[in-house]
């Protein structure tokens, strides 16, 4: 069976619903942790909103089942792309 390739991703996450869904992206971020390379947050709470960019490296398979996890939170809206 061949290895999965890791490589680089940028991930996009805007949060609508900052009041109600920030705590579960941020549970799920914890989880996926030991991929995420770097993590820049930008709150804006006066409009109940946050952007949220990630850098991780790891499988395509794997950046699918997070970024799937983080989509199916009500309020979110994410969008990764393949580095290299």
């Amino acid at each position: 069976m061949e290895e999965k390739k890791e490589r680089y991703y940028t991930v996009d996450i805007i949060v609508h619903d900052r009041e109600n869904a920030y705590s579960k992206v941020n549970e799920l971020l914890h989880q996926y942790a030991d991929i995420i390379k770097l993590r820049v947050g930008y709150p804006v709470p006066d409009e109940n909103i946050a952007i949220v960019f990630l850098i991780v490296r790891t499988t395509n398979d794997n950046v699918g089942a997070f970024t799937g996890k983080l989509g199916n939170i009500k309020g979110v809206k994410v969008k990764s792309v393949a580095v290299n």
